[in-house]
């Protein structure tokens, strides 16, 4: 699958993604699904088994909930910076026409699970105080440093470098940037409310029954329940590789503008090179 190479409008990027999450659909869902399988185990079998009692007792939920949600969390963060560089590798491989194996792409995540995850965890901190101090100093962060999983993973920085260098790529583009960002989160939050009301809707989690004294008490409906999470959890693997493969391609798309990253994409394309490009070809 060949892309005119050159810079991209916005049109450009939500139509690119799409096609480069459906040439690959298979691939990113069962890296996904690698990633995301604590969590869904929790939310669709632990939460069920523990909310499903008719009395459920603070020790089991405290047990089975947080135990569970615990352990999720703590796997999530292992897999989660593996996955991340492997779709990001398939991405930009499928965009210069080069299709690799899972194989190859865990292969490649792997040489950079550590720089990613360091990276992020410090990324996530300084995003989070910055919500925390103040919602502006947050929401700024989150935007300059939008593409530091990107940076980590297709140009081998981390750290410092790698927050720098993402905030350097927005430099001059932060108003696009935004507007871009922004467009494929309220697509992606309106598409995940929809969803969510409909399962509700056709399948519901609960209702209310007649008790004694003519009260009425919320019965848990485990098969509707694990039927909801399971649906969700899908859908939503959908819709963060699509964000993924997006984010992606403006990142490419503010190298284009401002590095000239066009040719190396062509020649790529044209089979001269077989890798991302590295981080020694890119200006600081």
């Amino acid at each position: 699958m060949k892309f005119p190479i050159g810079a991209m409008s916005v049109g450009d990027v939500l139509d690119r993604g799409l096609k480069l999450l459906l040439a690959r659909l298979p691939a990113y869902y069962l890296i996904n699904l690698i990633v995301l399988s604590p969590l869904i185990i929790l939310q669709a079998f632990v939460l069920p088994s523990v909310m499903g009692s008719e009395t459920p007792s603070p020790e089991n939920i405290l047990i089975g909930v947080g135990g569970g949600f615990l352990l999720a969390l703590v796997l999530t963060l292992i897999l989660q910076p593996i996955g991340t560089a492997a779709i990001l590798y398939l991405i930009t491989q499928e965009y210069v026409d080069r299709r690799v194996t899972i194989g190859q792409a865990f292969s490649f995540s792997l040489s950079r699970f550590g720089a990613l995850l360091g990276t992020s965890i410090l990324a996530g901190l300084i995003i989070g105080l910055g919500y925390v101090l103040c919602i502006i100093p947050g929401f700024y962060f989150s935007i300059i440093y939008a593409f530091v999983a990107q940076v980590v993973v297709l140009e081998g920085l981390s750290g410092g470098e790698a927050l720098s260098r993402s905030k350097n790529l927005v430099q001059g583009y932060f108003g696009r940037t935004f507007g871009i960002l922004f467009l494929i989160g309220f697509v992606n939050v309106m598409i995940s409310l929809l969803l969510q009301q409909t399962l509700n809707a056709l399948l519901p989690p609960s209702t209310m029954v007649p008790a004694a004294g003519n009260q009425m008490r919320v019965q848990f409906n485990t098969p509707n329940y694990m039927i909801d999470q399971l649906a969700s959890q899908l859908v939503n693997i959908l819709i963060q590789t699509y964000s993924a493969v997006c984010i992606t391609l403006l990142y490419l798309d503010l190298r284009i503008r401002k590095e000239g990253l066009d040719l190396e994409l062509a020649a790529m394309q044209q089979g001269d090179e077989g890798a991302p490009p590295p981080a020694e070809e890119s200006p600081r």
